[in-house]
């Protein structure tokens, strides 16, 4: 009956895809799958418990890694059950790998039913019976808990809500123009180092100082109340920021005299080493 082997290798194609499910529903589809396997093999298609065979095997690997034996491991089972089956009925190759698989499963088995008492008794840390509490030093021990300070920038300070628009907009314009500047600064090489360091000044310091200076003011009197010569708060700050502003332009003009320097430099030394190769040439 030529029919039953193309029966055969379809089921061998389902079988090969519910073996591995776990549960009583993949029980039950596989168990199924391989008794309908063993009929066809009876009536004609006895290749088919090869592979099946395989396929199983390798099942009972990969369970082998739990024991499989337990009373709750029922794929287990079912996988050493079909296998055997399947060996009965032509397979018997698949019996001496089979009883390895199973001695796997026995020796995980074993671990894995050590007391749990002892490896919680040498577990560490140990288990506390109450919360720890670190002591405060008696000379804060008046204090709250306050949050360490984070360090500011002028990135960040530039977009603080206290600060005036038109502050604001001159510390983005300041940073923008920092950031500007020692791109341009690095590109000049070591001979800029004492370059960057100012921009730097200007941007990690002296700006972050004077806006943190402003926002020490009360909120209510810092745009309002005069300080100095009838000049606000703001009005300071705004000052304090076009000057750092006119000083980080006054470092990109000597950068700017750096580069020019470096490209005459530059142009005289091909210049007279090229230029006293082509008179030697000219005078051969």
């Amino acid at each position: 009956m030529w029919i039953v082997h193309p029966i055969a290798g379809l089921l061998l194609a389902m079988y090969a895809g519910v073996v591995w499910q776990k549960g009583p529903d993949g029980n039950r589809r596989a168990i199924i799958l391989a008794v309908l396997m063993l009929m066809l093999t009876v009536l004609g298609a006895g290749w088919v418990v090869h592979p099946a065979a395989g396929i199983t095997l390798a099942a009972c690997f990969a369970f082998a890694g739990g024991n499989i034996l337990k009373k709750h491991s029922n794929h287990g089972l079912r996988v050493l059950a079909t296998a055997a089956a399947f060996g009965v009925f032509g397979a018997g190759w698949v019996f001496i790998p089979l009883v390895v698989a199973t001695a796997i499963s026995l020796m995980n088995g074993s671990k894995s039913t050590k007391p749990k008492g002892k490896a919680v008794a040498n577990s560490w840390p140990p288990p506390l019976a109450w919360p720890v509490t670190q002591p405060v030093p008696q000379a804060f021990s008046h204090m709250g808990a306050q949050p360490m300070p984070q360090p500011q920038n002028l990135t960040v300070l530039s977009q603080h809500p206290r600060l005036p628009s038109d502050s604001a907009k001159r510390a983005k314009a300041l940073n923008l123009q920092c950031f500007e500047a020692l791109a341009y600064i690095d590109e000049r090489g070591p001979a800029g180092d004492k370059l960057r360091f100012e921009v730097e000044q200007i941007q990690h310091d002296f700006a972050v100082e004077a806006i943190g200076a402003y926002l020490a003011l009360s909120p209510a009197r810092a745009d309002t109340s005069p300080l100095r010569d009838g000049r606000t708060g703001q009005d300071l700050l705004n000052e304090q920021l076009d000057l750092l502003s006119d000083g980080v332009h006054a470092v990109m003009e000597r950068a700017e005299e750096l580069g020019a320097e470096q490209i005459l430099a530059s142009h005289a030394f091909v210049s007279q080493k090229f230029a006293q190769q082509k008179t030697s040439e000219l005078q051969l």
